[in-house]
């Protein structure tokens, strides 16, 4: 299995749940130029994806200045990483993961997590915890490859 770029986003963003669909679809189009949705298929299903982008979008308003610092530096930010439902336990997002970082050994990525369980799962694909940032209500865990 390798990524692939997906061109119909559609087939990804229908499976993402509703409050992300609801983040990401009025900003696409802004952004889309900027982004690649890369997915992880089998027979011709999708097993795992994501979206890495290039630049800064509207959601990083609230914590730009740390956006602007990593985008500066070259990282790539790795955004809506999603396994389905029916995909899940199977290691899929693993194997995405891993297929990302393969595909150019030399590049630095950067994300952000609310769920604080999953730092385990980016620790144990080589992220490293950077730090929390709070801004309101919302707190975030900060990690680069």
């Amino acid at each position: 299995m390798e990524l692939k770029i997906l061109k119909n986003k559609t087939a990804f963003f229908d499976l993402l749940p509703l409050d992300w669909q609801e983040s990401i679809l009025p900003i696409w189009d802004t952004c889309e130029e900027q982004a690649q949705i890369l997915t992880l298929e089998l027979d011709h299903e999708i097993c795992a994806g994501g979206i890495v982008f290039s630049a800064s979008t509207p959601e990083m308003q609230v914590y730009k200045e740390e956006a602007h610092h990593w985008f500066l530096k070259g990282y790539l930010y790795i955004g809506y990483v999603w396994v389905p439902e029916n995909k899940r336990n199977k290691n899929y997002g693993s194997l995405w993961l891993k297929n990302l970082l393969l595909r150019d050994p030399t590049q630095h990525y950067w994300l952000t997590t609310e769920e604080k369980k999953l730092r385990y799962f980016y620790e144990k694909a080589g992220f490293t915890y950077v730090k929390t940032m709070r801004s309101q209500d919302l707190e975030e865990e900060l990690f680069v490859h």
